[in-house]
């Protein structure tokens, strides 16, 4: 049985409370959200592992969660894909008002704050914290957005496409893929050919993957860039650049030993226990031909970052 209509029904009975305590929130603090964070990734990505960790450096729970999924009754009506990409040609003012509210957190609602799973995240609406922004959908907007509003250059992560559609394939549903924004086909015809919603589940996934990468590489000026795969082997190293825009002369001195919790996504099939465990799993839970059609649809699209090792290869193209 679907619970949509009744989780519907709660959010939008809880958001002018929600929208109330936020704006009381914006009051007392005007200031609090003139530099938000955002973090943006793929799915089964390391998303929330990130996100969550930089939200602790800063001592901040106030963080928004999926603003572009559909649980996001603030988004409905503006006709955005799963997959949005936004550019200067694109964005409406529609739109434009739609992300304006989101970075200024006058967006509040039971989606954003993930408040089924933990009510007292309403309270963080009051707190003088940093903004955090997480997506999941988000790679071809935050780009955009940093020009449209002067916010920090956002956080991407890449994660091998082979591990991202393992724990896709895990998790299930996700039989409508694939999700590529008609805005990106623009920016890159060729996409056009490579488009197929009747091969395998596998395949079709590594179409989203492909995407969402592209997309950031599209916008690779205005967004910082960091491999799943560098995080697990370097540790905080890998975000020392982002962290000098941000502000920071030097690494966070907690940012070490927080990058060893696990997220609060993470299932009891997860393994954590090993740099193999976190970076190879998906050798032993996809046959060779699955991982063959994946990094060839991989590399048909023009994302050559990966390849049968599971490490980035980080030359320039």
């Amino acid at each position: 049985m679907s619970h949509k209509p009744k989780s519907s029904a709660f959010k939008r009975a809880t958001a002018p409370f929600l929208k109330a305590l936020s704006s009381a929130g914006n009051s007392v603090y005007p200031e609090r959200n003139t530099t938000p964070l955002l973090i943006s990734g793929s799915p089964r990505g390391g998303t929330t592992w990130l996100a969550e960790t930089i939200a602790k450096v800063y001592q901040s729970e106030r963080m928004l969660w999926e603003p572009l999924q559909d649980g996001n009754i603030a988004k409905d009506g503006l006709g955005l894909s799963k997959r949005p990409f936004i550019d200067e040609q694109t964005a409406t003012p529609e739109i434009d008002a739609f992300f304006q509210s989101l970075l200024q957190a006058k967006q509040a609602n039971a989606h954003l704050l993930r408040l089924r799973k933990y009510p007292k995240n309403a309270l963080s609406l009051l707190r003088n914290q940093r903004l955090l922004i997480k997506f999941v959908r988000g790679n071809g907007v935050v780009g955009y957005l940093r020009r449209r509003y002067g916010i920090p250059k956002p956080l991407v992560i890449l994660r091998h496409p082979c591990a991202v559609v393992a724990s896709q394939l895990r998790m299930g549903q996700w039989e409508d893929h694939p999700h590529i924004d008609p805005g990106l086909i623009k920016r890159k015809p060729e996409l056009a050919d490579i488009i197929d919603y009747q091969v395998p589940l596998a395949e079709r996934l590594a179409m989203t993957w492909g995407g969402d990468v592209l997309a950031a590489k599209e916008n690779a000026a205005d967004v910082h860039i960091v491999f799943y795969e560098d995080l697990v082997l370097n540790g905080a190293e890998a975000l020392r650049p982002a962290f000098a825009s941000w502000g920071w002369e030097g690494l966070p001195a907690s940012l070490h030993e927080l990058m060893s919790q696990p997220s609060s996504t993470t299932h009891d099939w997860a393994d954590l226990d090993s740099v193999e465990g976190k970076l190879g799993r998906w050798k032993n839970e996809l046959d060779n031909e699955t991982v063959d059609r994946i990094l060839y649809v991989a590399h048909c699209m023009g994302v050559q970052d990966y390849s049968y090792n599971g490490f980035p290869d980080k030359t320039p193209r």
